[in-house]
Parts: structure tokens; sequence; C-alpha cells
């Protein structure tokens, strides 16, 4: 009898996050690799094959393993992989739900110095090696700046912006001189909260932070070598044309938060820099038509894109299936996106492998038509996803709120038109939603 395999999408270079009836996993220089593990496997075949396939180093990162595992068709809870039997709970996925690929996310962390080790670095070099206490009792004391260089960039390359400035050059001499090697600049991830984070250097230094000046200080600490920017939403104008002509290498770019019809007229001609870009992340997209255009012209290596609470209009979704039809990854979650857009979409992007439309509006979760198209996609995701005369009125309220506070006039702008008909469109479904519901009472 054969033995059958269980493809498994795995991710690493992120977080897991545990949201209401779901587990993510998000962050900016996120990796992922479909593999497939066949029944039987242990768990110690798994973390095998998951460090030869994802490359993690294993004398420097031990591997947290954590499935995302159904408790029912609308509901996920994070299950963690820590023996044998995980395993198998984990090939029994697919079994258990209607679930084309399984997910395991990892987290990494470094690892810990163990006696064994102690042990293998201080043996005697004779036909019968003992252990010289006195050197076990050296090596538990080294100082941190005997620590190899190289290893302490690798480490820190893991590390936030926020720890990389304020809290590891303070700890010795080596680790401050380790901060100053651009690899360790390569993911340039300004906080997502910018302003607490100047609010932390406003109370401990007495000092105001400018956001211009700021980005450019950590572009520059890079030395043109960073391969991941995701800029915080108040960038200014300034800030995106030096990063854009600064980061020549990159191949991650996002922003924090929805950017301003201003800024976002910029996009289109930085994503020209960008020869060797592969992801874009952007919520509350405008312009997209033209950013994916230019994408198509510029960047040959581009799979995933990311467009979170966005506006899926005909020419965008057209876009997107003809132009862009290589993608691998499209994360559209919270995105309004008519039901023949998606359609379309579909049926034309056929190298997707990962599709996300959780909590979308303006087609139904248990659309037949759609499941179906989406079947040859290994992890497809429409959960909660919904036509308006399923919307609760809170949603609705939000979804009208949220574009028309959106909105900036500037006369120098010219009309994002994508942005105009959404605002029009949702309206008329708001008026639409009100008198129907003055009908019923």
């Amino acid at each position: 009898m054969a033995v059958t395999g269980v493809a498994v999408n795995c991710y690493w270079n992120g977080r897991v996050k545990k949201e209401q009836n779901d587990v993510v996993y998000e962050g900016a220089q996120m990796n992922v690799l479909p593999i497939k593990v066949f029944h039987g496997t242990t768990y110690t075949g798994l973390l095998d094959k998951i460090y030869a396939t994802t490359g993690i180093e294993r004398q420097i990162f031990e591997l947290n393993i954590i499935c995302r595992y159904p408790i029912s068709s609308q509901e996920y809870k994070p299950m963690p992989i820590k023996n044998d039997e995980g395993v198998e709970l984990m090939l029994e996925v697919p079994g258990r739900a209607v679930v084309y690929c399984v997910e395991i996310y990892l987290e990494e962390r470094p690892v810990p110095l163990r006696p064994e080790a102690i042990a293998l670095l201080t043996k005697e070099t004779n036909d019968s090696p003992q252990i010289d206490n006195k050197k076990v009792l050296i090596w538990c004391r080294r100082k941190w700046e005997d620590l190899n260089m190289d290893c302490l960039v690798k480490v820190f390359q893991k590390v936030g912006m926020e720890e990389l400035l304020w809290d590891v050059p303070f700890v010795c001499k080596s680790w401050y001189e380790a901060t100053l090697n651009p690899k360790c600049w390569q993911n340039l991830i300004f906080p997502e909260n910018f302003f607490a984070f100047t609010d932390r250097v406003r109370k401990e230094y007495q000092k105001e932070v400018q956001i211009t000046s700021f980005i450019k200080s950590m572009v520059n600490r890079s030395s043109r070598c960073a391969t991941t920017l995701m800029l915080p939403h108040c960038s200014t104008e300034e800030a995106l044309e030096y990063a854009a002509k600064n980061c020549p290498a990159l191949q991650d770019f996002g922003l924090h938060g929805h950017i301003s019809h201003k800024n976002a007229r910029l996009i289109p001609k930085m994503i020209r820099n960008w020869k060797n870009l592969e992801v874009l992340r952007l919520r509350r997209a405008h312009y997209v038509r033209e950013i994916l255009q230019q994408i198509g012209v510029h960047c040959n290596n581009f799979y995933q894109l990311m467009l979170p609470q966005s506006y899926i209009s005909d020419d965008v979704a057209y876009t997107i299936g003809i132009c862009q039809s290589k993608i691998k990854h499209l994360f559209l979650k919270g995105a309004t996106i008519e039901r023949r857009n998606l359609v379309m979409i579909l049926q034309h992007c056929k190298n997707v492998v990962k599709l996300d439309v959780r909590e979308c509006f303006l087609f139904d979760e248990s659309d037949g038509e759609i499941l179906e198209l989406a079947s040859h996609i290994p992890s497809f995701s429409c959960q909660r996803s919904t036509c308006v005369h399923d919307c609760e009125e809170r949603d609705l309220i939000g979804l009208f709120i949220s574009d028309t506070n959106s909105f900036t006039w500037d006369p120098a702008v010219p009309y994002d038109w994508n942005f105009v008909s959404r605002a029009i469109y949702i309206s008329f479904l708001w008026l639409n939603y009100v008198v129907k519901t003055m009908i019923k009472e």
C-alpha cells in the first residue's frame, strides 16, 4: 500500500496572531513554501524537512511549530506541534474539514547554551577526553563581547527596529558595533504605532522626532542594502521619494495603515526603482491599477500582493487577473469586491496558491461558483464574506464611515475615480439599507 502525503504550507519569518475565530500569520518579511509530509512522519523527521526547506540555521534557532487547526467549518485554533502525536493530528486536518492545504506557522527563538555543548567545546584531545570543570566555569562566564560578530549580526537581523535602536546598542561595546553593520538594517520595519514610538523618544530623551529626518537616517543605516521596507502611514512625500531612490535592492514594500491620496500617487513612480520587488502591502490603497501596471513592467520576480480593506474595482480586478496573472499569493481580507470581479480573478490567476478573501463585502462565502473556481487553490479562505443583505448594521455603518473619513480634498491632486465610484456606490447601498429597514419596521 502506497504511503500518501499531505500538502503543507510552511510559513516563517513572521509572527502568529490569534483573532476571534481564527489564527493568522503576519510579518513584513514573511515567507511561505509548500512541502509534502507523508503519513508516518515523525516529529524529528518534520523538523529535518522544515530546516532543510526554509534554510533556517539549526545551530542558531529553535523552532516552535503552530498548526492552524480547524475546530469547526468557520473556526480555527493554534495547535502547537511538539511530538509525533502532534504531527499525526496535523496530517488528519484534511479529513476533518474542507481544507485543501494544511498551514503551519514557525516561530524562531535562539538556541540556549546547553551542558552538552559546553562539554563538547571543552573536551580534551587525548584518547580519554575529560571535562575540565574550570574551563566549563570560564565558558559559562564568557563575556558578551566575545561572541562572534557574524553570529550577532545574524541574530540582530531578527530584532525589531525599536529594540535595535534603544536596547541592543547599550548592552556592550561589541553589540553596539554590530548594530552599525548595514546587514542589521536590511529589514527596515518601522513601528506600526509610530506615535507611541515618538512619545517614548520625547519622554526619555526630551527630543521631538521629525518623521522625514528619522526615515532618512534609518534608510542611510542600510547603506542601500535594505530588502524590506515597511513605512508608517504618516510618511511625508519627501521621505517616500528618498526611500525609493536609496533602497534599490528592495524586495518587500508596505505601509502601516492607509496613505493619503496625495502621497499615494507617488507609489507608481517609486515602483520603477525596485526591479527586485516581490511583495507589496497596501491597506485601503489608491491608484492600484497604476501601481500594478508599473509592477508588470519593472518587477519580474513579483509574486505576492496584499490589499486588505481596499476597493477592488472593475479595472483593478482586470489588472490583477490579466496583467498580474503570475501572482502566487493574493491577500484581500476585508476588501470590497463584487462577485463578478472575484470570479474574473479566479478565472485568470491560475498560479495562485494562497488566496485570502475573508470578511470581504459584496459576495457570499457559500457561493457555489466561487468555491468551484477556487477548488484548485491549495489555501483558499473566504470565511465571513457576505452580500449586502447579510451585513449587520454596524458593519455597514463602519464601512460607510471609514470611506467618507478617508477622503481628503486637495485641488493639486487629480481625482482618484476608484475612490469616488466606491464612495457613491457605498452611499447608495447605505441608503438602500436604510429604506429596507424602515419598510420592515
